[in-house]
């Protein structure tokens, strides 16, 4: 089931029309999938694919902020070194 069908099928059990920005991300909002190779709106991702790539998007952001923090923290390590050297000379 993709992402459109639950959101039509949400839509029916409220009582309500689709949000418009929701309608507007489910098509605007792309993803590569490497299984298919090609560009896909994520409305047409099967929830379970929608989960697992949005899973393996935040492990990916969650390294790169923890490369990032750590690198950070080796810059201030340097600098500081460099500062008892320099006092310490």
């Amino acid at each position: 089931m993709t992402l459109n069908e639950i959101i039509k099928i949400q839509s029916i059990i409220d009582n309500r029309s689709i949000a418009k920005d929701t309608e507007k991300n489910l098509k605007n909002i792309k993803y590569f999938s490497e299984s298919k190779n090609k560009i896909i709106s994520i409305g047409n991702m099967h929830i379970d694919h929608y989960v697992r790539s949005t899973n393996k998007q935040i492990k990916k952001l969650l390294k790169l902020n923890i490369d990032m923090a750590n690198a950070n923290n080796l810059k201030e390590f340097k600098q500081q070194l460099k500062q008892k050297r320099g006092i310490n000379a």
